[in-house]
């Protein structure tokens, strides 16, 4: 289990030492500008929400979708 509450790529493991190095280094800046009252940080802080909804939308399409493949698949 990870001891961190990074969200870390999917091909973390495939990374060299220094591409984990800058990718821990820009995550780091995201995240402080994200705490700071500036327009970066404010864009980001959309970004991020925008992103959350998306993330949202498609869990709760996800079901339906599969749903109505079978129905359709069990009208054929």
């Amino acid at each position: 289990m990870a001891r961190h509450d990074y969200d870390l790529p999917s091909n973390w493991d495939e990374m060299t030492d220094e591409e984990k190095s800058r990718w821990y280094t820009q995550e780091r800046c995201r995240r402080q500008a994200m705490r700071q009252d500036t327009p970066a940080g404010r864009a980001l802080r959309r970004q991020a929400e925008q992103a959350e909804q998306l993330k949202e939308n498609e869990e709760i399409q996800a079901p339906q979708s599969t749903e109505s493949r079978t129905a359709e698949g069990y009208a054929a």
